[in-house]
């Protein structure tokens, strides 16, 4: 896999919109997210540009795209930014990713206890 597939988990840029995705109580249009990101800035992003990315995070599942109109309406597929780095290490290593984490926090009292009181809270 290529960088772009499994480098940063999401760039500045990507982070800027789901930033503004997350914010939103709904689904946005591209042109609604480039009015609120565009508000946030001091040189204006193009709709293309915001499209192309917005296109990007929903064809690596970061963000979910339906039909709305004519166009497409965005939104977050995960909660967090450390949702999106679980699900992208998922997706790339798979079981092996979750045997690691297992051996790692079997080696690790107080990390097994944190991870215990964060289950429980759920």
């Amino acid at each position: 896999m290529g960088r772009s597939e499994r480098g940063a988990v999401l760039g500045p840029l990507e982070s800027e919109v789901m930033n503004v995705l997350w914010q939103a109580s709904s689904a946005m249009s591209v042109r609604e997210v480039l009015t609120e990101l565009n508000r946030q800035r001091d040189s204006p992003l193009a709709y293309t540009t915001v499209m192309t990315v917005l296109s990007r995070l929903a064809e690596r599942d970061v963000a979910l795209r339906e039909r709305a109109g004519r166009g497409y309406a965005y939104r977050p597929a995960a909660g967090s930014p450390a949702e999106i780095a679980v699900r992208r290490l998922l997706a790339d290593y798979g079981d092996a990713a979750l045997v690691s984490f297992v051996d790692h926090v079997s080696d690790d009292e107080q990390l097994q206890a944190r991870l215990r009181r964060l289950v429980d809270g759920r």
